[in-house]
């Protein structure tokens, strides 16, 4: 009877913990496309005009771009709570193994201390429960492991493309082709 509690108990914990995980990581990372997707609409901003010197007679286009800096921080500050989020749900991934082997160990304990009086049927019983708890934490690390390498490189190329608008912004401002409205320089 305490060896079926602690199977079933132990097994229930790592299944619920895996689905929360694997929800959460799902809808985070939902969120993070979606900030994405609402950058490009803010970072991709550009106003130009033609421009024609008639002494010269050269004509030429000046391209500057346009932000409003009050739209542009909010999108990355959101965005970076959610990475932040992201990754601690991820990081809960490295626990499965680890409650997997809890269960193990818990679930040798009252076989083990029936040895002594040669009831052998509960270490029996014991190793079975051990063993599939092991098997349930490792194969919920292992899904969840593939779920969020499949998120990895959205990610990646999300992250990417912030680094290189901020290096970009930071070029253009330095070449006087940025302008930045509400104060901000």
């Amino acid at each position: 009877m305490v060896n079926s509690i602690i199977f079933w108990g132990s097994n229930a914990f790592i299944v619920i913990l895996g689905l929360v995980v694997w929800s959460n990581l799902n809808r985070i990372h939902r969120e993070i496309v979606q900030d994405h997707d609402e950058a490009r609409s803010i970072y991709n901003k550009t106003v130009g005009e033609s421009v024609v010197n008639i002494a010269s007679g050269i004509y030429g286009y000046s391209e500057q771009i346009e932000f409003d800096i009050k739209d542009m921080d909010p999108i990355r500050k959101k965005y970076n709570e959610h990475n932040t989020s992201y990754l601690f749900w991820a990081q809960l991934i490295s626990l499965f193994p680890l409650l997997g082997l809890l269960g193990t160990i818990i679930g040798l304990i009252p076989g083990l201390q029936q040895v002594k009086a040669g009831e052998f049927d509960l270490l029996y019983s014991s190793l079975s429960t051990a063993l599939w708890t092991t098997l349930c934490g490792l194969v919920a690390s292992i899904i969840l492991k593939i779920v969020s390498s499949s998120h990895g490189k959205t990610m990646n190329s999300i992250e990417d493309y912030f680094e290189e608008n901020d290096r970009k912004y930071s070029q253009a401002i330095g070449l006087g082709k940025v302008t930045a409205r509400d104060g901000a320089n």
